[in-house]
């Protein structure tokens, strides 16, 4: 045999599914740990500028678990009790400190709920809980299954990693990577059957385009469920309150697009208003969010390039923008998941289209403007 031949070698058995057998059989429901927000199984992502307040939100819910149904987080009761989360940022003493804060503002006893959660103090340790060996494998740290551990022992139904990019030991803007550590995460989550909810920062474009993404669109992606929180740059509260706004942007097994206005002196947590609320006030047509992206960017590109009249036809009495400048905005603002430069184009220009059909954008080659 010629050292050039290979041997044919059979192929894989892979485990494809028996449609015939499932026909005769009820499939469960999904399972939520919060309803529509939070599924079971997966990852939910939580991402939000350094300082927003996302830990104290992580916390809430780990707090509003542990009272065992006496208090709600945004509002709904969580369908399990018991947690355990990494916090790579926060020493010992600032978790109890957080945590205290939270039981005050929440009206709980710091010492009912202690029992029910189990944070480790990330300051001073190696916080990663996945690296990439040499070989180019992915390896799951002794931290990773310490907590994997700790998670079985306490029947807990959720774990809190805080922060994406102190706990992962690859490159973050590598797509194979971070899609291959998600998965990773996502499988850890479905054999423990409990919820992940990832903490992450997002990057300049990420906060630009309001999608709250950083590195590779894989964080995004791999995320089953995705929550970006923001500061309302203007400040108008009464009572000196930080406001804060909590939008849901993608959910791979429920309704998305809900958005919580949340304000918080440090302690105590106002749930002001919910979407539910808020979609039932005339606010012209809904968008989704690559409309949303473009909207903003179109917005942008009109207030960074000023009047354009030279560009306008005369008939139209609006302030125009080339297309080419709203394209590039909407480029940067990520309009489309993909990094894939054909995706991106279709992306927008499908959504350009759809903004035109619904009355909300003007149109007319090569310039376009807000209807």
């Amino acid at each position: 045999m010629s050292p050039l031949q290979l041997v044919p070698s059979a192929p894989p058995a892979l485990p494809f599914t028996d449609l015939a057998a499932w026909a005769d059989r009820e499939l469960p429901e999904r399972h939520f740990l919060i309803p529509g927000l939070i599924p079971g199984g997966c990852v939910t992502s939580l991402y939000g500028d350094g300082g927003s307040g996302k830990t104290m939100i992580a916390l809430w819910l780990m707090v509003a678990m542990a009272s065992r149904y006496a208090v709600s987080w945004l509002g709904y009761k969580a369908a399990g009790w018991k947690s355990v989360g990494l916090f790579a940022e926060d020493d010992e003493e600032e978790l109890i400190r957080r945590l205290r804060r939270v039981c005050v503002g929440l009206g709980v006893d710091f010492e009912a709920v202690a029992p029910n959660i189990t944070p480790l103090a990330g300051v001073g340790m190696d916080a990663t809980i996945a690296y990439y060996a040499d070989t180019g494998e992915l390896v799951i740290t002794p931290l990773m299954q310490g907590l994997i551990a700790k998670v079985r022992q306490e029947g807990a139904s959720l774990l809190v990693l805080d922060y994406a990019a102190a706990i992962f030991g690859g490159n973050e803007l590598d797509r194979h990577q971070v899609s291959d550590f998600m998965r990773r995460l996502n499988g850890i989550a479905r054999d423990n059957d409990i919820s992940i909810l990832l903490l992450g920062h997002p990057s300049m474009e990420g906060m630009r385009g309001g999608r709250g993404t950083s590195g590779s669109t894989a964080w995004r992606n791999q995320s089953r469920s995705f929550l970006h929180l923001t500061v309302n740059e203007e400040q108008d509260d009464p009572d000196g309150r930080t406001l804060l706004t909590l939008t849901h942007t993608k959910s791979n097994y429920s309704r998305w697009g809900s958005t919580f206005h949340i304000a918080s002196d440090g302690t105590h947590f106002d749930l002001l208003e919910a979407a539910e609320k808020a979609e039932k006030k005339p606010a012209g047509p809904r968008l989704t969010a690559a409309q949303q992206v473009c909207l903003r960017a179109l917005s942008m590109a009109l207030d960074h390039q000023g009047e354009t009249r030279r560009v306008t036809p005369a008939r139209i009495d609006k302030r125009c923008v080339s297309v080419d400048v709203w394209r590039a905005h909407a480029y940067s603002m990520g309009v489309s998941d993909s990094e894939d430069q054909d995706s991106r184009r279709r992306a927008f220009f499908d959504t350009r289209k759809s903004l035109i059909a619904k009355g909300v954008v003007g149109f007319e080659e090569p310039v376009a403007w807000l209807a």
